[in-house]
């Protein structure tokens, strides 16, 4: 089926068929004067032609043609924390950061037709990703991201309410919140009770994954080195706050332990819906500026020989 992405531009067509009517190519291709049946039809036609296919061009023609699938069942909003802690590493080989960004890559792969949000939090929170079925894009903006810990704290409950801004709009009948943490709150003018209470009047799920311990544990620094830095984790509040919402608490002292997290939320998440299937769009519009551009050529060429020559006098005075 053809459609076009921008048909109020339609109109423009027999606009443009009229300029290209008037503006009939008289010099003829390739003689002087059109002679031939095909050279009167090239000089008088091909000016049309080419206008009515630049205007289609400009309306965005696609194919639209039916996918296998569904569309997306639940849209998630991940928020993720980016404060200096994470750079611990609990296994002694990766830290908190890197095997939090390599197992959401493999949690949103592992869910072809959901829908994402990415939210950042350390002090504030930020918004990295708007909602979108794009995972590549996703995943760039996850291979992207650098720790940076010059505005440093734990602000979950902005975190977790910019998150349920993010799905405030979505259509969609299941929708979650993913929450990646390993401190206690201890910046922000919201509680991450607050942020819950929002969400469950929303009808937004809150699964919240606790990761590492509480106290004191080396972090590499910038120039080589390692320093002691001492951690307080809220895994009462996480559980209040996922059970506010329906959703459920993960503890994760590892990233063993955080991949068995991410397995059971996908597990948890399996809502399917019976919707009509999806299509996709395939635009056209550079096959049409092809065709033009190749039925241009000839009349480039002429206009290029012609270029400073005086015009027959058997041409019609406009």
């Amino acid at each position: 089926m053809i459609a076009f992405a921008y048909p109020w531009l339609l109109p423009l067509l027999p606009v443009a068929v009229y300029f290209g009517w008037r503006a009939a190519y008289r010099w003829g291709v390739p003689s002087s004067r059109p002679s031939t049946r095909l050279a009167r039809l090239t000089a008088h036609h091909l000016p049309i032609v080419l206008a009515a296919l630049l205007a289609l061009a400009a309306a965005g023609p696609e194919w639209r043609r039916t996918v296998e699938g569904v569309a997306p069942a639940v849209d998630f909003a991940v928020v993720l924390d980016g404060s200096g802690s994470m750079r611990i590493m609990d296994d002694g080989h990766e830290d908190r950061w890197n095997s939090a960004r390599r197992l959401l890559r493999a949690f949103i792969s592992r869910r072809p037709h959901d829908r994402f949000a990415l939210v950042l939090f350390s002090a504030h929170p930020v918004t990295l990703s708007p909602l979108t079925a794009d995972h590549k894009r996703l995943e760039r903006t996850l291979d992207g991201l650098n720790l940076d810990t010059r505005d440093d704290g734990t602000a979950i409950g902005s975190g977790v309410l910019t998150a349920v801004r993010r799905l405030a709009d979505s259509p969609a009948r299941s929708r979650a919140i993913l929450l990646l943490t390993d401190g206690a709150q201890n910046r922000g003018r919201v509680t991450p009770l607050e942020a819950a209470q929002e969400a469950a009047q929303s009808g937004i799920r809150i699964y919240a994954v606790g990761l590492g311990h509480s106290g004191e544990s080396l972090v590499p620094i910038e120039g080589g080195g390692k320093v002691w830095l001492h951690v307080d984790t809220d895994p009462e509040t996480l559980k209040q706050v996922a059970a506010a919402t329906g959703g459920e608490f993960f503890e994760a002292k590892d990233p063993s332990g955080l991949a068995r997290a991410l397995q059971s939320v996908d597990q948890l998440e399996t809502t399917a819906l019976p919707v009509d299937a999806p299509t996709e769009a395939i635009p056209l519009a550079k096959w049409l500026l092809m065709v033009a551009a190749l039925l241009a050529l000839p009349l480039a060429a002429d206009l290029a020989r012609k270029r400073g020559k005086v015009p027959p006098a058997w041409m019609e005075t406009p």
